[in-house]
């Protein structure tokens, strides 16, 4: 049967045991997780289809929220190690202290004598000569006191010291784990801020993504309203999780650096290509996609250039009426998400959402087969997902 030590043992080693699974299983998931956030950092959050998008944001927060966790474990180690290695210091001080007390008093017991009889042992026969016989009790008793007390203070200097290299055993391996953990802190500290760089840019660009087709949703209320329904929940969605995320407000710094948004053209460069206003730098282009439809059959209309003046109200509406609400507040801190003016490929009159032979276009319809067969030798590209009627020169 095992003792009571040896069931201690076995009861630290299982405990070892759990925690090092407990860490494995740990490290496996921020693996995996690792895995998918680097796989949605390479969306194209532009052209990405709806769940992708869904997919990716949640997968990168969750990828976040990991690394936020881990780095707190590390610095929390560091901390518990640095306060364990501070305990084994003070008592280094404590038994140091002590034993030079100890060693004081071993000394003066060693080398003193209370009646110059210090240095007798309790067995001298010279004790027994007195004459006095009180005086040799007096004197034995002194003796075996001091004797005794040089006995104790021996043996518990003996016992500090022994307690001393177990201090300093714990200091040292604390020492260590806090060197160890701090390590860790920061390199998790570096992993942590590229990420956050990483998750800030999939934010921006899903922002982007949500204005341009929150956009589009406030143009096609008018003329497909389910349509625009649908693009409206699959986009407050999308603003959701952009919320929920913690670095939103660098995704909304980066934003207000303005190098990703676009500028808006000036009305005067619209023109009208067969009743689609188009900017004039594609009108040519325009009017050989519609003469080569028509040839082949195929009646395309739709809309092109929308100033922003809606959009403006919409944001007055939706957002505040500051300067800052209407041109820079995200649009998914609007009530409901609503895009900034001048977000979208239709101000810069290099969009156009086709109609196939009179009626909302279809991935189905033939006019959607006749453009995405015919629609890139006249400098067009569909590419946001869930919308067969939007052509622009980006895709975008």
């Amino acid at each position: 049967m095992l003792g009571s030590l040896g069931l201690a043992a076995v009861a630290v080693s299982a405990q070892d045991d759990d925690e090092a699974s407990i860490e494995a299983l740990k490290e496996e998931r921020e693996a995996i997780q690792a895995e998918r956030a680097e796989q949605a950092f390479k969306l194209d959050a532009a052209t990405a289809d709806f769940d992708s998008l869904l997919q990716a944001l949640d997968d990168v927060n969750a990828h976040v929220d990991l690394q936020e966790a881990r780095l707190q474990d590390a610095s929390q180690r560091v901390r518990s190690a640095e306060a364990e290695a501070q305990l084994a210091q003070t008592r280094e001080m404590e038994i140091a202290a002590e034993v030079a007390l100890l060693q004081g008093e071993v000394r003066d017991l060693a080398i003193a004598s209370f009646t110059g009889e210090a240095s007798a042992s309790a067995d001298d026969p010279t004790l027994v000569l007195s004459s006095e016989p009180w005086v040799t009790a007096r004197r034995r008793s002194l003796i075996e006191l001091q004797t005794g007390s040089l006995t104790d203070g021996v043996d518990r200097m003996r016992a500090l010291g022994a307690e001393a290299e177990v201090v300093a055993t714990r200091r040292d391996n604390a020492l260590d784990e806090a060197r160890a953990a701090r390590s860790e802190a920061q390199q998790r500290q570096v992993e942590l801020e590229v990420s956050y760089e990483a998750q800030a840019e999939l934010v921006v660009q899903a922002e982007l993504r949500l204005e341009a087709r929150l956009a589009e949703a406030a143009i096609l209320e008018e003329r497909d309203a389910s349509v625009a329904a649908e693009i409206q929940r699959q986009q407050e969605a999308i603003a959701a999780r952009i919320r929920a995320e913690a670095a939103r407000r660098a995704a909304i710094e980066a934003a207000e650096a303005r190098a990703l948004l676009p500028v808006v053209q000036n009305p005067a460069d619209i023109t009208s290509v067969a009743g689609i206003e188009v900017h004039v730098s594609i009108a040519g282009q325009v009017g050989d996609l519609l003469a080569a439809a028509q040839a082949d059959g195929i009646n395309l209309g739709g809309w092109g250039y929308r100033d922003s003046i809606r959009q403006i109200e919409l944001r007055q509406a939706h957002c505040g009426t500051t300067e800052y609400d209407i041109f820079e507040k995200p649009a998914s801190a609007c009530n409901p998400p609503t895009a900034r003016p001048g977000l979208s490929m239709h101000e810069r009159g290099l969009a156009i959402d086709f109609t196939s032979n009179g009626g909302s276009m279809t991935y189905e319809s033939v006019g959607f087969q006749w453009l995405a067969s015919n629609a890139g030798r006249f400098g067009f590209i569909n590419g946001v997902p869930g919308e067969p009627w939007h052509w622009s020169t980006t895709g975008q």
